[in-house]
């Protein structure tokens, strides 16, 4: 989707007092960003059926848990409520019973402009019929007076729920801009970090590389059964950088700390502690990444525990992916402190 081109066309069609369109406008935008809850709130402005905006809000939120599903639709709920609400009796009546007043207007946005219509047309047509003696015509006056008063009263509620209806339009709108064009720096920085990290291990290591290009060719994916395959291959690139960064060794290592510590094959993340120890200097660089590797260390340990359960069917796309984003975050601070090992055979 061209963000641009929608926020645009959303821009004219309110500058054109074409609310309806600028809210199906606003409705395709906050789908697109995955923004369910105004998705919800846009689909309650369009359709005042409940079963309707029920299934429009399943429909977009099938990966949600159910927890999530409620929320989206009793915070939307109260949010249109509180939109549509108006500061005086509707019926035009004061004196009738609290629980008979309705001050909620839940005319849909496309019905109000024709509304607004047919009841203008409808007071046009309130006019004293002609031939009639002076008594009945001011009854029939009276009347229609009364019948004007409240016809007009309804005229004020939906141009007072239109302009708001167009308020919120153009705040969401403004607002997704601003968002848009912030994630668009945000991208352009993940980005600068991926090539970095790419371009490093292309030049250095191909077996990082290419562990690294099938991660980010997974994560890609939609399918939720990838997620396993994701995470077999964040794990299997970060063993490959500790390869790189520290081969294994045989048999038990007095490390930097003064530790006997086992770092052959599988204890990879021994490897890379026992690498920023000894390999980078010392300065608030090499604490951070000490600091980051045991985050990133203690999610991957998480990971394996899971894989060795059998039960990587819990872990979900979206946690694969912060593991791969930790990963490429920890590589890319290590390559701008680090240099090239002097050789496999002496990490040291």
């Amino acid at each position: 989707m061209e963000y641009g081109t929608t926020i645009s066309r959303i821009y004219q069609n309110l500058e054109d007092d074409h609310v309806e369109k600028a809210v199906m406008g606003c409705l395709r935008l906050a789908r697109n960003t995955t923004d369910y809850l105004n998705a919800a709130i846009f689909m309650r402005e369009l359709c005042s059926d409940d079963d309707e905006v029920a299934r429009a809000i399943l429909d977009d939120t099938p990966k949600l848990a159910e927890e999530s599903q409620r929320f989206i639709w009793e915070r939307s709920h109260e949010r249109w409520v509180k939109g549509r609400t108006l500061d005086f009796v509707l019926a035009g009546d004061q004196n009738v019973k609290e629980e008979e007043k309705k001050n909620i207007l839940t005319t849909p946005t496309g019905e109000i402009d024709p509304e607004i219509e047919q009841w203008e047309r409808t007071i046009s047509d309130l006019s004293i019929p002609t031939g009639v003696n002076l008594v009945d015509a001011a009854a029939f006056a009276a009347r229609y007076d009364r019948e004007k008063a409240v016809h007009r009263l309804r005229i004020k509620a939906l141009q007072i729920i239109r302009a708001r209806i167009k308020t919120r339009c153009l705040s969401y709108v403004i607002q997704i801009e601003r968002q848009l064009a912030s994630q668009r720096q945000s991208q352009s920085f993940l980005e600068e970090v991926q090539n970095e990290v790419n371009n490093y291990f292309k030049a250095h290591s191909e077996d990082v590389f290419l562990k690294l290009e099938k991660a980010l060719q997974l994560s890609t994916s939609t399918e939720p059964e990838d997620a396993s395959l994701l995470l077999t291959e964040v794990r299997r690139a970060l063993k490959a950088s500790a390869n790189f960064f520290y081969p294994p060794r045989s048999g038990k290592i007095i490390c930097s700390d003064g530790k006997e510590r086992l770092l052959g094959e599988e204890e990879y993340l021994n490897r890379l502690q026992e690498y920023l120890a000894t390999q980078l200097p010392q300065s608030t660089a090499k604490g951070l990444l000490s600091a980051e590797l045991d985050h990133l260390a203690s999610f991957i340990r998480r990971l394996n525990e899971m894989a060795s359960k059998g039960v990587h069917a819990s872990a979900t796309l979206v946690e694969a992916k912060q593991g791969l984003i930790g990963l490429y975050f920890f590589l890319f601070n290590v390559s701008q402190h680090s240099f090239k090992p002097k050789g496999n055979n002496d990490p040291k």
